[in-house]
């Protein structure tokens, strides 16, 4: 097997991956996107029925204390009462990201990092999601469905590196080192009308198009779509080709079941993007609410 991808150049102890591209002037710069003070909720809300994929488990909420429940249970003068939702999920439930030690290459994470030597009870003692710092950058929207002049990409489209410099071409804009970069496809049209569409073969990112990704040293990739790349991968004999490119080989970070829609309506295909990951120990992901300031 063909080693050369770690130690990575950021260092063999390294944990922080594609993250390292994000610097403080980059950091201002993205502050200095915001113009018209109009803020997007790029995520999917969590309730009863997503569609969640099978690897990751249902998604389960309940009320676990009601007011009227609390309210003798309190008894106090002035009849105050509380209540509260108990919930049982994967850490890759809804819009959600993932972190580095989500995807191997015959066993080895990101940096080389055997994953039976890190894996424990509780996730992993490296590279787990509490090891991915809250993330503000420049975000940058490629509407490839809207580029193609088509309401959604037909399920296992290959997203390929033409896609993408014809997508930044039509909308005036190019990629930097340290983006956040955001795949529209149109897919989200299926969330919670058609849950068996969404989760079925999808349009995503090829392999072609992840290569050129990298070289543009983003820090991470999003899409509105269950799988980031393409399902099925364009070989047969492939499986999440395009999560060991990004995730195990480059660090680069991966966001999935994004809502694009308001950003490519308002045409923001430049923005301030936040996202603030759940610190959980040794998780593989987080679920996000990420937002687009214009």
């Amino acid at each position: 097997m063909n080693k050369d991808w770690f130690p990575s150049r950021w260092g063999p102890g390294d944990e922080k991956g594609a993250l390292n591209e994000i610097t403080p002037e980059s950091v201002v710069g993205a502050a200095g996107l915001v113009r018209k003070g109009k803020v997007f909720n790029l995520s999917h809300v969590l309730e009863s029925g997503i569609p969640q994929h099978w690897f990751h488990g249902e998604f389960q909420y309940s009320t676990f204390r009601r007011h009227s429940d609390t309210l003798e249970l309190f008894g106090k003068k002035n009849r105050v009462s509380a209540m509260n939702v108990k919930i049982n999920m994967a850490d890759h439930s809804g819009t959600h990201i993932d972190s580095l030690n989500h995807t191997s290459i015959d066993g080895l994470l990101y940096n080389g990092i055997p994953a039976s030597e890190v894996t424990g009870t509780f996730g992993t003692t490296k590279l787990g999601i509490d090891t991915t710092p809250p993330i503000f950058t420049r975000g940058v929207l490629l509407d490839v469905v809207g580029a193609r002049r088509k309401a959604v990409l037909d399920p296992g489209y290959a997203i390929t590196a033409a896609d993408i410099e014809s997508c930044v071409k039509r909308q005036g804009t190019k990629l930097r080192r340290g983006d956040a970069v955001l795949v529209r496809t149109g897919w989200s049209k299926y969330w919670m009308k058609d849950n068996r569409k969404y989760l079925g073969p999808c349009p995503g990112i090829g392999k072609e198009a992840a290569h050129l990704l990298v070289q543009k040293k983003v820090a991470l990739v999003g899409a509105d779509t269950w799988n980031l790349e393409v399902d099925p991968n364009e070989d047969s004999e492939e499986d999440d080709i395009v999560h060991q490119m990004l995730i195990v080989k480059n660090g680069i970070r991966i966001i999935e079941n994004l809502v694009l829609e308001a950003l490519a309506k308002e045409k923001a295909w430049t923005f301030l993007f936040v996202c603030l990951p759940l610190q959980v120990k040794g998780g593989s992901g987080s679920p996000i609410t990420t937002i687009g300031v214009t």
